[in-house]
């Protein structure tokens, strides 16, 4: 029967100096060999691939190698060679997603108990260790706390938050990183020499990008690519095998979204879709080449650095571009990191995916928060200014109309003269109008000017007879208001609606209540009058008290 071994499983570490990328972790446990202080609880934490199981059993092997405890095992002793193939009696590997009960930990304790049968401890190793469940952590915990002397106990998980604190606290806490992108290409390139087939370097930085930061993963679709294509395969056939662009349609779209062409960004939004290209995948690829830009401008460091694995073809014509704003960048990267997940719950993401990239285009024209505040101060400055404009000039065409806009503080007793007639806004308008038909009102509305539309706007016309124009707002001091600028506003009026006669604007009785017998208005109670001038506040309406027929015999109430 043929025999299946995939290139992780081939290229696995033996050894801490087989390890890529995990400096930190490999020179403390080294140290603790050469110090001969070792523990007897370690945690493992990290992402998926990152070498934290490879490492329990280099660990394991190191404590139980025969010329050990050694941070170099030998890889040639029983124990070692036992460990390696996954059948020594001394090391019991299980795995905390399907062994999650109480029962499960119990057979282990049980097991504790009995001595190495070959080696010089018994190691237990608990893969995704967060699985556990409550009661299997409680059963646990007693052992942690005071394991037998030749027991040594190595937990794994790509979730140390969900380890209880009460487990923390007694291990020692080992935290993995993510690999670099230049890290994974030198694997690669390795397992490639060995295996005799060499590839493209762009195949190999499309490998290491669509890994993550995971080794495992990046041998694994090596795996599956040298089994597809072999060596010939094509930087095109493997970016299609991955399910996101190739080089020269990622680099078209990139320069569309910083250039902020949207009708690129379309027409290759397009072609991305109509490849079958996942937009999630697309997405979380544009976000990885932001943050390469971000990092090399603000660190100074070319794109053609290991760190970032840019083909130097790549970059130079990056570098050909105008550079980007470092606040377009952020907030681009910002877009992207939440689109991800918008496009996870969205029911269309392909206009999802257009949407996110429309958004990014049109990002070069936000500016920062300083900015906006500076313009605002140097506008006040301006402003404050009797030489200088009130507003900042801009083109004008032609045949443009003068601007009557100014700013207007409110409220005020009075409003400004309006302009001469040749120079106003309602010149501009063609046709006179009449304002007993209903359609013509809000049109003279529009002529005015901004200040004076503002107190009219809530008014409706109660009569309009021989020039004599009766507005009422339904509130005694916006009428009052009306009543006090009227002449302003009828010559206002007159120009709006292109009247030959100057337009009288009244409002109806300014009284301060209800009429009282025989259609005079009450004037207000002395008393009240005196509190009005002494607060300075507007009396809005008088109200009287209705007596009852027992009152009007005498009685009061």
């Amino acid at each position: 029967m043929a025999q299946f071994k995939s290139l992780y499983r081939t290229y696995r570490p033996q050894t801490f100096s087989d390890l890529v990328g995990q400096e930190a972790v490999v020179r403390a446990l080294s140290r603790g060999f050469e110090s001969g202080s070792l523990t007897q609880a370690y945690l493992f934490s990290g992402e998926r691939g990152v070498g934290k199981t490879s490492v329990a059993r280099i660990l394991a092997k190191a404590i139980n190698c025969s010329s050990g405890p050694t941070a170099t095992p030998c890889l040639q002793c029983t124990s070692c060679q036992e460990i390696a193939e996954g059948r020594s009696p001394d090391v019991l590997e299980m795995d905390g997603a399907s062994h999650t009960s109480v029962e499960d930990v119990r057979e282990i304790r049980e097991g504790l108990r009995y001595t190495p049968l070959s080696g010089r401890a018994r190691i237990v190793i608990i893969d995704e260790v967060h699985m556990l469940s409550t009661s299997a952590f409680n059963a646990l915990l007693k052992t942690l706390e005071e394991p037998p002397a030749h027991v040594v106990f190595i937990l794994a998980t790509t979730e140390a938050h969900k380890i209880p604190d009460t487990v923390l606290s007694r291990c020692q806490h080992f935290r993995f990183r993510l690999l670099t992108v230049p890290e994974i290409s030198g694997q690669i390139g390795k397992v490639t020499q060995t295996e005799g087939i060499p590839l493209d370097p762009s195949v190999v930085s499309l490998i290491a990008r669509a890994a993550e930061g995971s080794m495992r993963d990046a041998l694994s679709l090596l795996d599956q690519i040298l089994r597809i294509g072999g060596a010939g395969v094509t930087p095109a056939e493997v970016a299609e095998l991955l399910g996101v662009t190739d080089q020269a349609l990622e680099e078209s779209l990139l320069r569309a979204l910083l250039t902020g062409d949207l009708a690129s960004t379309f027409r290759t939004a397009r072609t991305v879709l109509d490849a079958g290209i996942d937009p999630r995948a697309q997405i979380r690829a544009i976000a990885r080449l932001f943050r390469d830009i971000l990092h090399s401008l603000l660190e100074g460091v070319s794109l053609e650095n290991p760190r970032y694995g840019w083909p130097r073809e790549s970059a130079a014509r990056f570098a050909s571009l105008p550079p980007p704003n470092l606040f377009f960048l952020e907030q681009a990267l910002s877009v992207l990191v939440r689109g991800e997940d918008d496009l996870r719950r969205s029911p269309q993401p392909p206009i999802t995916f257009e949407l996110l990239l429309a958004r990014i285009c049109h990002l070069e024209a936000v500016l920062p928060l300083p900015d906006l505040l500076l313009g605002l101060t140097a506008h006040s400055e301006r402003s404050s200014d009797p030489g200088s404009p009130r507003f900042p000039p801009r083109p004008s065409a032609p045949n443009d109309p003068p601007s009557t806009h100014s700013v207007f503080p409110d409220p005020v007793p009075d409003l400004p003269e309006p302009p001469p007639p040749q120079n106003s806004l309602a010149s501009t308008q063609e046709g006179p109008l009449d304002l007993r038909l209903p359609s013509d009102w809000p049109k003279a509305l529009g002529r005015l000017s901004h200040e004076m539309r503002a107190l009219l706007e809530s008014a409706r016309i109660v009569r309009f007879e021989q020039d004599c124009l009766l507005l009422d707002t339904g509130n005694s001091f916006f009428n009052n208001r009306i009543t006090t600028n009227r002449e302003t506003l009828g010559r206002a009026l007159s120009e709006a609606v292109q009247s030959p006669s100057t337009i009288k604007v009244d409002t109806p009785s300014q009284g301060s209540g209800p009429p009282g017998k025989g259609g005079k208005t009450l004037p207000p109670p002395p008393l009240v009058s005196e509190a009005a001038t002494l607060f300075g506040s507007e009396i809005i309406g008088v109200r009287t008290k209705k007596h009852s027929p027992e009152d009007q015999s005498g009685d009061t109430q």
